[in-house]
């Protein structure tokens, strides 16, 4: 081989190599912040999965509460009975001034203030505050339900 030929080839492998490592140090950095791409996004569920579990026992209690809630409300509305009618009524009363006022959000506590307000005798104006899935005109019928 003459000198000229090994020249040559010496500088088309020192090219190869030169882009063997220019490709190969790219695809090093592009796996590393894929890599902490991947890591962070695996943090941001562990701390979310982390939060909803502490909140398991409070979404709990929620849960319990508005069921009586719904349950005293459910029974003033419907029974016939005043013994169990003023029964409710004291539940209601006592979930609404109590633990339910500790664990309320907004759309429980809307409801809890306007089912009061009705129990109170302000029912048309209560419903009408609310978006409730029901017509206003079915207000009426509530509002004789609770009387």
């Amino acid at each position: 081989m003459s000198e000229d030929s090994a020249r040559f080839w010496s500088v088309i492998f020192g090219g190869v190599t030169t882009i063997g490592l220019v490709l190969g140090g790219t695809y090093t950095v592009i796996q590393y912040f894929d890599s902490r791409k991947k890591d962070a996004q695996t943090y941001a569920l562990q701390a979310a999965t982390a939060q909803l579990e502490a909140r398991k026992p409070s979404y709990s209690t929620h849960l319990d509460l508005c069921s009586q809630a719904s349950v005293a409300a459910a029974n003033i509305a419907t029974t016939k009975d005043p013994q169990k009618k003023k029964a409710a009524t004291e539940d209601f009363w006592r979930l609404y001034w109590g633990p339910l006022g500790m664990v309320e959000e907004n759309e429980v506590g809307s409801a809890m203030i306007v089912f009061g307000k009705c129990l109170r005798g302000a029912c048309q104006q209560s419903f009408a505050q609310l978006h409730f899935p029901w017509p206003t005109a079915a207000v009426p019928r509530y509002r004789d339900i609770l009387s």
